[in-house]
């Protein structure tokens, strides 16, 4: 049985394939992405290595479902090169946001597919 952990990784690895594939990003160029909360963050970070630039959204001691982003939050959002997200409602905020910024880049949902 393939691990929830091995299909997280997939999903990310697609994205970052998509960002870096997409003919836009030179081989030298770090990637910046925004990640919804840390534990997504951290993922990013492990498979991007040092192609991305990782911005987290919630810290660890913050909690993804009553979270209130910020000013400088939609600055990051409408930035980035790249969205990594949980979905399936936990970032009940991340429309919002995402509307708020003008972000219209791509957006990995980790749970796609889940």
């Amino acid at each position: 049985m393939i691990s929830r952990r091995s299909i997280l990784s997939s999903v990310f690895a697609a994205g970052l394939v998509a960002v870096f594939g997409s003919g836009t990003a030179r081989a030298d160029e770090t990637i910046d992405v925004v990640a919804s909360f840390s534990i997504l963050g951290d993922m990013v970070r492990q498979v991007g290595g040092d192609r991305v630039h990782v911005t987290t959204l919630v810290d660890p001691d913050g909690d993804g479902h009553v979270y209130q982003p910020t000013p400088a939050d939609a600055r990051a959002v409408a930035t980035t090169r790249l969205l990594v997200v949980n979905g399936l409602g936990f970032e009940g905020w991340m429309d919002r946001l995402t509307e708020a910024s003008g972000y219209k880049g791509r957006v990995v949902t980790a749970t796609a597919g889940i």
